[in-house]
């Protein structure tokens, strides 16, 4: 009796078929690949913000997507403005240099600031490799525990008021040996100089009299913060996984490890005399030293939790060193670009330290310095998005829109540029936000240090930047001592120009100023007291 064969299945149809026995190995490896890319791609394309418009679209047969992550490096900003006019109020698609983000409108920023369900910490590990060695400085920012941060929040901003007298001593120290007595106009590389004048200043508070000056540790703070950016910018198209193992052949990331094994070289035996001096006086029931800074308040604040002092200290410096460089920077040159401010600013100094001397209060009462760098920094914040974020839930945003675990979200600053809230945005107005503190509606916002989706300067929210309170005090500081000691001005034919990369802003690094010693000040600031 012949034998009944069941009928073949089509996919044995296929495989017995003279195509497929006629394709190489190399035809079916590329089909592999295309059929796994289709199904590692089917979810993304079934998410909910598939849906949204794409602000930079990718080209046809770019399927790496190649010339959208260059154009977004180097033309970021503009891309985002185009897309605040094309999709106002709305939600789009920004291809980044490191995949597709959406962009969630200023509309939106104070709804999701605090959502538990977005996280800010997953997407600083993904920008920033705190998990690899070299990356210190940005692990002591992630800890679960968020001991960094309580330092910054609980010590150094409650202890403004002990704290800025140290500041102006420095300040002394610092700009006498930085910017001299010079009688004739001297040209000065300004971000340099004052680059090396705020690690000055942020090592004081921090380190101590004991490491404040010492050289090879300014340099590493001063430098620390750049190499580390650029090493996290170069590991970030590698895939996660990979990143592990590439980190030990890039050159930066071999520099920035040297970095931290020659801080550690300067910082541990400073911690070890200290926890030496700490013991010997219990031992001998005697007080037990207390330094106020940096170092210490780490110490008293872990409670025998396990912490990297020195990745605490380099955290600092990544968080508070260059951004406030930036913003003194760029306020020094909108006053030399109206000259007319000197005197005003001038006088408010000398009534306000007259009156107050170097008290948290006297600076609270520097209004129109206030607004000064409020209105410097609303110009040119050092980013072009805010708040990045991913999603580690579904997460709805008041638009209705789901965004899916996994995705991610910036922020848009356009509010900082929206007419009906600040008429004639792009004009600097050293003014607007004195004269926003005689509205009742508006107070709370015109300060520095005052967060709102109409000015994201320093963030918003429960992750808005803990340190700017006592930026905002160095900064005074700072200036105040500037301007009492010297006048300045553009070097001829200079116009104010930035550098921009992705969604970093970054003041002029070329700027030079033209700058002299005041042969009479108006009050001797170096005898102002505490």
């Amino acid at each position: 009796m012949e034998a009944i064969n069941p009928p073949k299945h089509i996919l044995s149809t296929w495989v017995e078929s003279s195509l497929f026995r006629k394709m190489d190995v190399w035809t079916l490896l590329c089909l592999g690949i295309i059929l796994f890319s289709f199904f590692k791609m089917l979810p993304h394309m079934r998410k909910p913000s598939r849906k949204l418009p794409h602000i930079n679209p990718r080209p046809m047969f770019d399927f790496f997507s190649r010339s959208q992550k260059l154009d977004f490096l180097f033309n970021a900003r503009k891309i985002l403005e185009h897309g605040r006019k094309t999709f106002p109020g709305q939600p789009y698609r920004l291809m980044t240099d490191v995949g597709e983000t959406v962009v969630v409108p200023s509309e939106f920023v104070h709804d999701i600031r605090n959502d538990p369900g977005l996280s800010f910490s997953e997407a600083f590990a993904n920008n920033f490799h705190p998990h690899l060695p070299g990356f210190e400085g940005f692990a002591a920012g992630n800890r679960p525990d968020e001991l960094f941060q309580l330092v910054i929040k609980k010590r150094i901003t409650k202890l403004l008021n002990q704290i800025t007298k140290p500041l102006s001593s420095e300040t002394k120290y610092a700009v006498d040996r930085i910017f001299g007595s010079p009688t004739e106009w001297s040209e000065y590389d300004i971000k340099n100089d004052i680059l090396d004048l705020i690690s000055r200043l942020s090592s004081r508070v921090f380190l101590g009299t004991e490491v404040c000056r010492n050289e090879d540790w300014l340099a590493i703070t001063k430098s620390y913060t750049v190499n580390a950016f650029l090493s996290a910018e170069i590991l970030r198209p590698y895939p996660s996984w990979l990143r592990y193992v590439a980190h030990w052949f890039i050159p930066q990331c071999k520099a920035l490890r040297r970095q931290v094994s020659d801080s550690r070289s300067i910082i541990r035996p400073v911690l070890q005399k200290r926890r030496s001096l700490r013991q010997q006086a219990l031992e001998k029931g005697q007080p037990v030293p207390s330094f106020n800074d940096g170092i210490d308040w780490f110490e008293e604040e872990s409670k025998g939790r396990d912490y990297d002092v020195v990745g605490a200290q380099l955290g600092l410096s990544v968080v508070a060193i260059h951004t406030t460089t930036d913003l003194l920077v760029e306020t020094m040159l909108r006053i030399a670009e109206h000259p007319e401010l000197f005197d005003a600013l001038r006088k408010e100094i000398v009534e306000v330290l007259g009156v107050e001397g170097w008290k948290k209060t006297a600076l609270f009462n520097m209004k129109l310095m206030d607004s000064v760098l409020k209105e410097s920094q609303r110009l040119k914040p050092i980013t072009s998005a805010i708040m990045n974020r991913v999603a580690t839930r579904p997460v709805t945003l008041p638009n209705g829109l789901l965004l899916q675990k996994g995705e991610s979200c910036v922020g848009d600053i356009g509010k900082m540029y929206d007419p009906s809230i600040y008429p004639d945005p792009e004009a600097f107005d050293a003014y607007r936000f004195v004269n926003m503190r005689g509205d009742a509606k508006l107070d709370s916002q015109a300060h520095l240090v005052s967060t709102s989706p109409a000015h994201l300067g320093f963030g918003h929210g429960q992750h808005a930047c803990p340190g700017r309170f006592f930026a905002g005090n160095e900064l005074k500081v700072a200036l105040s001592h500037l301007l009492m000691k010297y006048d300045w001005k553009l070097t001829p034919g200079y116009q104010h120009r930035w550098q921009e990369w992705g969604l970093a802003w970054s003041s002029d690094e070329t700027a030079k100023l033209l700058m002299r010693k005041r042969e009479a000040p108006e009050i001797d600031i170096d005898s102002v007291q505490g």
